[in-house]
C-alpha cells in the first residue's frame, strides 16, 4: 500500500483541555514503526503570554517506559527540541516534531512558566510512520 492513509497510524495521546499546569502526553510506543512526527496544538490562551507568561513544548523518551529524559537537538530533525510559546501570536497554532532518535517510548510535555489562571487549550498527537506491516489501520 503506497498511500499515506495505510501507511500512518495517528494516534490522540492528549485528549484536548484548558491547562494551566503541566501536560504530558500518554507513551507512545514505536515498536513496528520507523518514523513519528508528534503534534501539540494550542487554541487562544486566555492568559496573556508573555516572556514572563508561557508555555514550552518537549518530546521526551525512553528505553524502558519508565525513566524518560528531555530529547535534544540530534533527536529532533529540525534540531530545535524546545519550543517556546511566549506570545499572544504564537497561540492558536499547532507545532510539530519530527522524532529522529533511537529510544522506543516518547512522551510529548507541555510545561507552563508563570501564574496561568484561565489556561490554553492543549491538544497531543502522534503520527507513526513506516511501519513493518501495512496497513496500519
Amino acid at each position: 500500500m503506497r498511500d499515506l492513509y495505510s501507511n500512518v497510524l495517528v494516534t490522540q495521546i492528549s485528549n484536548p483541555a484548558t491547562a494551566t499546569t503541566t501536560r504530558t502526553s500518554s507513551a507512545v510506543d514505536l515498536q513496528g514503526f520507523n518514523s513519528l512526527s508528534m503534534l501539540v496544538s494550542l487554541g487562544q490562551a486566555a492568559d496573556t503570554l508573555s516572556g514572563s507568561l508561557f508555555w514550552t513544548l518537549k518530546l521526551t523518551h525512553s528505553n524502558d517506559d519508565v525513566t524518560y529524559v528531555d530529547t535534544v537537538a540530534a533527536d529532533i530533525i529540525s534540531g530545535i527540541p524546545t519550543m517556546v510559546v511566549n506570545a499572544t501570536t504564537l497561540d492558536e497554532a499547532t507545532y510539530a516534531f519530527g522524532y529522529a532518535g533511537i529510544r522506543r517510548y516518547i512522551k510529548a510535555v507541555a510545561t507552563p512558566t508563570g501564574s496561568h489562571v484561565s489556561g490554553t487549550p492543549i491538544g497531543m498527537v502522534a503520527l507513526r510512520g513506516t511501519p513493518a506491516y501495512s496497513p496500519v489501520v
